[in-house]
């Protein structure tokens, strides 16, 4: 029976807190600590954790805790270049998700509606604590089963994209702290087409891949994703304004967005330069500037668009690496993620960003565009 725990308190699975319906996953393990999860996954993932020195007993029905637990320094803080994720599986095949993304995770819910003649991948809705959020069935979309077992299996709710999703999986293990460092790229044919996997974890003894959450969920709602964005959105532009005459370059690690991200910005008229991770974004600039003939980073590039997740290394960095930089500090920097909300806002604006919008608004990403054009053009 799953626990219902916040700050130290051990209480029956049937007991709400005031404020907050408080759920757990049960016993995950961590790298440095033993994270419990509550209404918010994300704050109770890096700040209330069991220090790695205390233990766990689990009771009948309920879990106690040896030692008291308390705020740690597990918070990441912005431009280090780390992220945690959690570990799941699937059939035999281990799986991750950055925990920026996770809203919380539960048992499979009691009363999930199926939804007549949606995609065969939607396991149906369900309310959960008064808000409705689909549910869909992972093992099913990635073909490595057809039936779940309700009994045992969990819920990812995720928040992403502006929008609540829930991922039906086998089980959750744990979470690891990494550096994106850490974090690999695929190659060969794992990196043929447009394919879901967009990073690889090594460990001694398995793998994790994380997936691109974005395109499975596209995938599944077209009509969700930057490619039905209206043209007319994306071509109208100031009078004044030449587009061509400016450089734009794209970090996105997700081979999918990124062809669309440098479609649409060529229909509209920018001219696009391209790097599949903030690492290789970095070392292009760094390659200009060091050039023999350089001068002026406007000769070569004119503003900088990122993702935030990136194999290497993260947008976040690489905005901080540029804004340290004295031949490259006046370029404008904007984020262009999933992820973004009020806090990763600040965020984003303490590494130096010059401005962020959420995917997948592309068309506010070529308005944001056109305001840095027309400033460096004088005509603003």
């Amino acid at each position: 029976m799953l626990p219902y725990l916040k700050n130290g308190q051990t209480s029956s699975p049937s007991v709400k807190a005031s404020g907050a319906f408080l759920i757990s996953v049960g016993v995950l393990k961590h790298d440095a600590t033993i994270p419990y999860y509550s209404q918010d996954f994300r704050d109770l993932a890096r700040n209330i954790c069991i220090d790695k020195t205390s233990h766990i007993i689990k009771g009948e029905g309920q879990v106690q805790c040896t030692e008291k637990i308390g705020k740690t320094n597990i918070l990441l803080e912005s431009g280090t270049n780390e992220l945690e994720i959690v570990e799941f599986s699937i059939g035999g095949n281990i799986y991750g998700i950055n925990v920026a993304k996770v809203r919380e995770i539960v048992k499979y819910p009691d009363k999930v509606v199926p939804v007549p003649e949606s995609h065969p991948s939607i396991e149906g809705m369900v309310d959960l604590r008064g808000k409705v959020i689909p549910i869909i069935n992972l093992p099913r979309h990635l073909g490595e089963s057809d039936e779940i077992d309700k009994a045992s299996s969990y819920v990812i709710v995720t928040e992403f994209n502006q929008s609540s999703v829930g991922f039906c999986v086998h089980e959750v293990d744990r979470i690891h702290r990494l550096s994106w460092s850490q974090i690999e790229s695929p190659t060969g044919i794992i990196a043929s087409g447009d394919g879901i996997v967009v990073a690889i974890v090594k460990f001694d003894d398995r793998m994790i891949l994380l997936l691109d959450f974005e395109k499975i969920t596209s995938e599944i709602n077209p009509g969700s994703g930057m490619q039905n964005e209206s043209e007319s959105n994306i071509m109208d532009t100031e009078q004044d304004l030449d587009r061509s005459a400016y450089t734009v370059l794209v970090a996105e690690d997700s081979k999918y967005i990124m062809k669309i991200i440098a479609g649409k910005l060529e229909k509209a008229g920018y001219k696009v330069q391209t790097a599949s991770d903030g690492l290789k974004a970095w070392e292009y600039l760094t390659s200009l500037i060091h050039g023999a003939e350089f001068r002026s980073i406007s000769d070569h590039i004119n503003m900088v668009i990122s993702d935030i997740e990136m194999p290497q290394m993260d947008g976040l960095h690489l905005i901080r690496n540029i804004k340290d930089n004295d031949k490259l500090r006046s370029l404008p920097c904007i984020v262009f993620s999933s992820l973004i909300s009020d806090e990763m806002a600040l965020k984003c604006k303490s590494v130096g960003a010059d401005g962020q919008i959420s995917k997948p608004e592309i068309g506010g990403l070529v308005d944001l565009l056109d305001g840095f054009a027309m400033s460096l053009s004088g005509k603003s």
